[in-house]
């Protein structure tokens, strides 16, 4: 039988009742009452049987915990694992591909890439190489899009199934404009589904995910074919692409004249609910705004694959307006890194660039407890109260030369948790562990 054990660090996380809305911005208009969140300089959590047991001071651990075994992170943060809302796990092979808009780059690098994933062991060695990266990542918990075929989605489920993670994905779904071998008849893609939520959904700590690519890509019976998926298993998410490109925008608008807008066709065919993830959403209107506060829908913003390819700029502080349940994607492909720092990062820039100031918390919660309650995954992680799920990373803010040079000027976690978001990379990642058990230990 496994015993607790004791992690010695710098502890920080989010109350269960923060909300974008209730975040301190900084140090000079914080309330010892109302902080929203625990930041404990000389903490310790303590981790029993895959779960949170205890959160604290470490001065606490002796008189709570005699004789218990301690790991030293001193000097490093022990915090949530981050949570990335979008992403494509079959695109590792064509990551920094050069020079083209969104639908050139799928018919030129994305498409002939997938196609591989017909061979089984090339589905297992890209996969497994891509779960290996976003582990070091300091990400363990993910929306994902997987494999089209059915012989490899098993493969990733089962891969994720070793490594334990709290991960929802779902075999990628099209019909229309992509190449003849990467179109499924509507039969096929619908029994294929049906047979990964049998095997896998509500599985281990897997959910299964609904994955028409986008509405360019799937005709109205396989749009519809999705629905009738989602209502017969209704707590299975839906994730998909809405509004990333003007181009792709006014594509969709001649195949659905009738429809009021692109967010439209994917309600008309009930594809548009609390547990849909709508990746990018940078041109989107006012009316699909409203349909986003209607539905209770997802936001995955995807700053760097959109800066990359040139789509637009997300503006935040519009979208806030209407819904809180915006969350942060690195868009693995077209993303071009999947650390979450350099998401973050990318949100700042963008928000500045739409005279935003994006606040350190406000950042931090999206990518951790903030998509913990979009997902309403809540009530499992992205928090350190106990019988939470021990999904944790250790972040060493001294990796490198510089950041370590650059803390010696900070003063409060506001500062820390900017620099790190600024400066930081993977290689800040000490440690991640995944229901109490270490999926990586860097050097």
């Amino acid at each position: 039988m496994n015993e607790p054990i004791a992690y010695h660090g710098a502890i920080f996380y989010f109350k269960e009742t923060a909300t974008i809305a209730n975040l301190p911005i900084n140090k000079d208009k914080l309330s010892d009452q109302d902080t929203q969140y625990v930041y404990i300089e000389d903490g310790v959590l303590v981790v029993d049987a895959g779960k949170i047991k205890f959160a604290g001071n470490f001065s606490e651990l002796k008189n709570k915990f005699p004789g218990i075994k301690v790991v030293d992170y001193k000097n490093k943060i022990i915090t949530p694992g981050f949570i990335d809302t979008h992403q494509h796990a079959t695109q590792s092979a064509i990551v920094a591909a050069y020079g083209d808009k969104l639908l050139e780059w799928l018919d030129n690098y994305v498409f002939p890439s997938e196609s591989s994933y017909s061979d089984k062991a090339s589905a297992t060695k890209d996969l497994t190489f891509f779960l290996d990266q976003l582990v070091s990542n300091g990400t363990t918990t993910a929306v994902s899009y997987g494999p089209l075929f059915y012989e490899a989605s098993d493969i990733f489920f089962e891969e994720l199934k070793k490594r334990n993670m709290r991960f929802i994905t779902g075999n990628i779904i099209m019909d229309e404009n992509s190449p003849a071998n990467l179109q499924l008849t509507t039969q096929v893609n619908y029994d294929n589904c049906q047979k990964l939520i049998a095997k896998w959904h509500n599985k281990n700590r897997l959910s299964y995910c609904i994955s028409p690519r986008f509405a360019l890509a799937c005709s109205g019976a396989m749009l519809e074919m999705c629905g009738a998926l989602k209502k017969e298993h209704p707590d299975c998410y839906i994730q998909t692409h809405l509004d990333e490109n003007l181009n792709e925008i006014a594509a969709v608008k001649k195949l659905y004249p009738k429809l009021k807008n692109y967010f439209d066709v994917y309600d008309h065919y009930g594809l548009a609910t609390d547990r849909t993830i709508f990746g990018h959403c940078i041109h989107t209107t006012d009316a699909e705004l409203e349909a986003f506060k209607k539905t209770g829908a997802i936001i995955s913003w995807c700053p760097l694959s959109n800066n990359f390819l040139g789509s637009g700029l997300f503006n935040f502080a519009r979208a806030l307006k209407y819904t809180d349940k915006i969350t942060l994607g690195t868009d693995w492909g077209a993303g071009n890194c999947l650390s979450m720092f350099a998401v973050l990062d990318d949100a700042y820039k963008v928000s500045m660039l739409n005279s935003v100031k994006l606040p350190s918390m406000v950042r931090w919660y999206m990518a951790t407890y903030g998509a913990a309650r979009a997902l309403q995954l809540h009530d499992k992680i992205g928090t350190f109260k106990p019988g939470k799920e021990a999904d944790f990373v250790v972040i060493d803010p001294n990796a490198t030369p510089y950041l370590k040079y650059r803390r010696e000027k900070v003063s409060d976690i506001f500062e820390l948790l900017f620099i790190l978001m600024t400066l930081g990379s993977e290689e800040n990642i000490k440690a991640t562990y995944i229901y109490g058990e270490c999926a990586y230990l860097g050097d």
